[in-house]
C-alpha cells in the first residue's frame, strides 16, 4: 500500500497497518467507515501461478513398508540381500522381522551397526505390541492380512570392515502360501520370490510335535516346498533353509528330551529328501520372542544375520571356452601363437 493513504475515515483506526478494525468488525470492509473504494491493502505475492510452474517434485517416504513397485527402483541403484520369509500362520515371521527391528535398535548386532532404514514405521508398528508401554501383560506381534499383499522390510547396516549393506526382508501372509499349495495357479502371484536371494521356510515345532497336529503339518509343511520348488518360482542360485520356531514352547514340556529328538529326526529327514533330488536344503533353530521360556533366551539370530548377509560368491564373467574347435578359424590365436614360439 502507498504510504500516507488512508483506507478508513476513522483516524484512529490503524486498519491500514494491522488489518484490524477499531469497531471490531469482520471482515474490514462491513465496518461503515471502511473506505473500500480507496482500498490498497498489500494481498501479498501470489505464488499460484508459480506453483502451477512447478513439475518437478519429491514424494515423502511414508517409511512404511516397501511395494513391489518400489524395490525395482531400489534395487537398481542399491546392491541388496533380498530374504523371503515363507511359513503358515502364525509360525513367527512377523515376530523374526520386529525382533531383529529390536536388536539393531539396541545397538550393534553380529558385527553389523544400523545405519538407516526405509521402513521405520512399519518397523515400529509391528513391534509397538511386544513393548511394555502397548499396555498388554503378554508380548506380541500383529498378524499379517492377506488383504496387504507382500511388503519388503528394509535395514541398511554397516559391517565392522565398513561395507555397507542393504538387506530386503519380505513379509507376505501365511494364508496365501497355503493357497498356493492347494492351487497351484496361484503362484504366478508369488512373482516376488524371483527376487530372493536366500528363501527360508519357518517350521512350527510346537505344532511338528502336539499329537492332533503332528500328521498334518509335517505333510503340510513338505507339500509346501516341493509345490514351489517343482513350479519353479525361486531364481536358479536361491539359497533355501528352513528356520525351526518355538522351541521355547517344547523346552518347558516335560518329555522335552523326547520332543528334541523327535525334531531332530524330521530335521534330518527332510534335508536327506530333497539332497536325493539335488535340492540343497539346510536347517537352522531359532527363538526371537521366547515367552513361553525366557530363560531360553534369543537363539540363533546372530548366526542368521551373518548368514544372511555374506558376502555373495564372485560371478564368474569370462566367456567360455568352445567345448571343440574344430574350424581352423577358431583356432586362428593358437596357431599365431605357435608361429610365435617357434620364431
Amino acid at each position: 500500500m502507498a504510504e500516507g493513504s488512508q483506507i478508513c475515515r476513522n483516524p484512529a483506526c490503524e486498519v491500514a497497518s494491522s488489518g484490524v478494525c477499531a469497531q471490531g468488525h469482520d471482515p474490514v470492509d462491513s465496518c461503515t467507515e471502511y473506505d473500500a473504494e480507496e482500498s490498497e491493502l498489500d494481498p501479498g505475492e501470489d505464488v499460484s501461478e508459480e506453483i502451477a510452474k512447478v513439475e518437478n517434485y519429491t514424494r515423502l517416504r511414508s517409511s512404511e513398508v516397501l511395494t513391489d513397485a518400489d524395490i525395482w527402483s531400489f534395487r537398481k541403484s542399491h546392491h541388496t540381500t533380498t530374504v523371503s520369509l515363507i511359513g503358515e500362520f502364525k509360525t513367527g515371521k512377523t515376530t523374526l522381522i520386529s525382533g531383529l527391528y529390536a536388536l539393531f535398535c539396541k545397538g550393534t548386532f553380529a558385527g553389523f551397526s544400523f545405519r538407516g532404514s526405509r521402513t521405520l514405521t512399519g518397523f515400529a508398528r509391528r513391534h509397538h505390541l511386544a513393548l511394555e508401554s502397548s499396555g498388554r501383560t503378554i508380548p506380541t506381534t500383529p498378524r499379517t492380512s492377506m488383504a496387504d499383499g507382500v511388503g519388503f522390510f528394509h535395514l541398511n547396516l554397516v559391517g565392522e570392515d565398513g561395507v555397507e549393506a542393504h538387506l530386503l526382508i519380505s513379509d507376505r501372509s501365511g494364508e496365501a502360501f497355503q493357497t498356493a499349495r492347494t492351487n497351484t495357479s496361484m503362484m504366478d502371484r508369488l512373482g516376488d520370490l524371483k527376487l530372493s536371494d536366500r528363501v527360508c521356510f519357518l517350521l512350527d515345532a510346537d505344532r511338528l510335535t502336539q499329537p492332533d497336529t503332528r500328521a498334518g503339518y509335517r505333510r503340510e509343511f513338505k507339500q509346501t516346498i516341493w509345490a514351489l520348488v517343482q513350479n519353479d518360482v525361486f531364481k536358479p542360485n536361491v539359497v533355501l533353509e528352513v528356520l525351526t520356531t518355538k522351541i521355547d514352547k517344547i523346552s518347558r514340556r516335560e518329555n522335552s528330551s523326547e520332543l528334541v529328538s523327535e525334531l531332530d529326526d524330521f530335521e534330518n529327514a527332510l534335508v536327506k529328501e530333497f539332497a536325493a533330488e539335488g535340492i540343497i536344503l539346510e536347517t537352522f533353530r531359532i527363538c526371537v520372542l521366547p515367552r513361553a521360556n525366557y530363560e531360553l533366551g534369543l537363539v540363533g539370530l546372530e548366526d542368521l544375520m551373518r548368514r544372511w548377509l555374506m558376502p555373495a560368491a564372485p560371478i564368474e564373467i569370462l566367456p567360455l571356452a568352445p567345448p571343440q574347435t574344430v574350424r581352423s578359424i577358431d583356432r586362428l590365436v593358437e596357431f599365431w601363437s605357435k608361429e610365435h614360439t617357434n620364431g
